[in-house]
């Protein structure tokens, strides 16, 4: 990946990311996990924007699935209804 690359896609998340460039490479800090990252110019000339933005997610980013009646789900996409339904089902350990 080419550093301007890197930095554009970094502006336009900026929701997400906060970033400065200093002499040995990219500070990335992302803000939705709370994680601070360096990239050395030779880290992102060897690697993609997804492996990059894996890096700062520092292994956080874990989809909360459910099961109902035979469907698998992701429910950060539920509305706050639903998420409310999600939590006063009753729950059973099977043995």
């Amino acid at each position: 990946m080419e550093l301007q690359e890197l930095k554009d896609k970094l502006a336009s998340e900026k929701g997400t990311f906060e970033f400065s460039e200093g002499d040995e490479g990219v500070y990335i800090r992302n803000k939705r996990y709370d994680t601070k990252v360096h990239a050395s110019y030779e880290a992102i000339a060897k690697h993609d924007w997804p492996a990059i933005k894996a890096v700062t997610v520092g292994g956080r980013d874990v989809s909360h699935i459910t099961r109902v009646t035979g469907y698998f789900t992701i429910v950060e996409g539920w509305n706050k209804g639903k998420i409310g339904e999600l939590r006063d089902r009753n729950r059973a350990t099977i043995k």
